[in-house]
């Protein structure tokens, strides 16, 4: 019986982050290019790094999860997911969202299937006023102060499509239903070089916005147990220059 309480009493002496080796970060993914996507059955891209960086830190495994971004908040709010990137703060998303420093600037661009050599070198958010086709963007998604006003005039809104789902967004723009496209610089970098179905887009000199964007975690998951053990990681992933990226 002495012994026993003298266990009991050793496991409670011992620091948190011994039992935290049993945790697991759930972390949103999809084939998003390059910073989160499939080759040989294993997820890869610059958040996945990320990802393991913060597990190394914190002792914990890693469960991938492929949802679409809308989904992805949804189960952010009910604790059902753990962590994602790419993330923007927001009143709202503060609510049940615990959002770290930032770790990526993330730039938004106009991109075009068109040949003319005017919209290939589009410069100014206002000149699409006068675009001759439909343009292809994310429902929800920030494109910068200048976009967003250029979004209530009701002459301009009928030359948009907006979806929820980026992969849909961009096959409109490949099946020619759109000739214009808003999306991650990045992205469209990667893709153009590496997917041949991208071949006949051009990314334009007109960039909507550039922003830093964060690392999000859910305020309802468990995790939220390692908050001080999550704030010491980061900052010591972005002291050693391993957390933050100004993108391409």
């Amino acid at each position: 019986m002495k012994q026993l309480i003298r266990l009991c009493l050793y496991l409670a002496l011992l620091p948190f982050s011994v039992f935290s080796a049993a945790c697991v970060l759930k972390v949103q993914v999809s084939e998003f290019p390059p910073y989160s996507y499939q080759e040989h059955g294993q997820w890869q891209g610059s958040r996945v790094v990320l990802s393991e960086r913060l597990a190394q830190k914190l002792n914990c495994d890693i469960q991938y999860i492929d949802v679409p971004w809308a989904r992805a908040l949804l189960l952010l709010r009910s604790g059902d997911l753990d962590l994602m990137f790419n993330l923007t703060p927001t009143p709202q998303r503060r609510e049940y969202i615990w959002f770290s420093r930032p770790h990526h600037m993330e730039k938004l661009a106009f991109a075009t299937t068109l040949r003319q050599t005017e919209w290939q070198q589009v410069k100014r958010v206002n000149t699409l006023r006068q675009f001759p086709g439909v343009i292809a963007l994310t429902e929800g998604a920030f494109m910068g102060s200048a976009m967003e006003k250029l979004l209530t005039e009701a002459t301009f809104q009928r030359k948009i499509i907006a979806v929820a789902e980026r992969r849909v967004k961009n096959e409109l723009l490949l099946r020619g239903r759109a000739q214009g496209l808003v999306e991650d610089y990045d992205y469209l970098r990667f893709a153009i070089a590496n997917f041949p179905a991208y071949q006949d887009v051009v990314i334009t000199p007109l960039i909507l916005s550039a922003t830093p964007v964060y690392l999000g975690i859910s305020r309802n998951s468990p995790i939220m147990q390692l908050e001080n053990d999550i704030k010491k990681a980061l900052q010591e992933l972005d002291a050693a220059g391993l957390w933050f990226s100004e993108g391409t």
